[in-house]
């Protein structure tokens, strides 16, 4: 009775590995991993930067405000020496309860004027460095975007430029540079700035069809025609 039982276990267990076997060869073949790309790219940064499509507006904006804003502090600032001179001119007797009073006040001006100006200065460094970091994060999407659907596995940024050998901070800069040298048929930094244009080019309107067996008739309410620039007073 116990060999039987042995019997049936070792019947059992041959079955079950039989039964796994054949799953395992009838599984499908698991699909092979795609190959990565193996292609490499060079662009200009700088060059993408200085020529994006809507950088030099913003620079230029912002350029504006500041010169506006200098405006304003240099008014500012004569009106308070001004307010100075005018103080000078009473020949207030130094040390005096007046004299001191005005001196306080002059003080009190000054420091108002260079706490407002140091912190326009902090804005306006704070909105160019957001407007660099807007310009380069969408410049680095844009070179995603078209790497991965060439099929490029790197692009690396190279600056071309000549260095001036009189300026020891050109010639650092130029050897700083981790890219040596590069056959100019990698230089994707057109077909970037291309990129970005045309995101930018608004889509060509396309006219209404026309229905089939639809009136056509100019109706009184309908908006009258543009008069011609060859009838009445138009184009002498």
């Amino acid at each position: 009775m116990k060999h039987n039982r042995w019997t049936i276990l070792i019947v059992a267990l041959i079955a079950i590995g039989y039964f796994v076997s054949q799953a395992v060869t009838q599984a499908p073949p698991s699909a092979a991993p795609a190959p990565l790309p193996s292609l490499v790219a060079v662009v200009d940064v700088a060059q993408l930067i200085k020529r994006h499509p809507d950088f030099k507006a913003k620079q230029e904006a912002l350029q504006g405000e500041m010169l506006a804003k200098e405006a304003y502090f240099k008014e500012k600032q004569e009106k308070i020496a001004a307010k100075e001179r005018g103080f000078a001119a009473l020949n207030l007797r130094q040390n005096s309860p007046e004299h001191t009073k005005a001196m306080d006040e002059i003080q009190s001006d000054y420091a108002e004027f260079d706490r407002e100006a140091k912190a326009e200065q902090r804005r306006f460094v704070l909105k160019n460095s957001h407007i660099m970091y807007d310009t380069y994060k969408e410049i680095k999407l844009e070179i995603g975007k078209f790497a991965r659907s060439k099929g490029i596995a790197q692009v690396t940024d190279f600056r071309e430029f000549e260095p001036d050998p009189t300026i020891p901070s050109s010639v650092a800069e130029d050897m700083d540079q981790k890219l040596v040298w590069f056959d100019s048929r990698l230089d994707v930094t057109e077909h970037i700035l291309a990129q970005m244009c045309a995101a930018r080019t608004p889509p060509v309107p396309v006219p209404p069809k026309e229905v089939p067996g639809a009136n056509t008739q100019r109706t009184a309410t309908n908006t009258p025609p543009p008069a011609s620039s060859f009838s009445g007073g138009g184009m002498r």
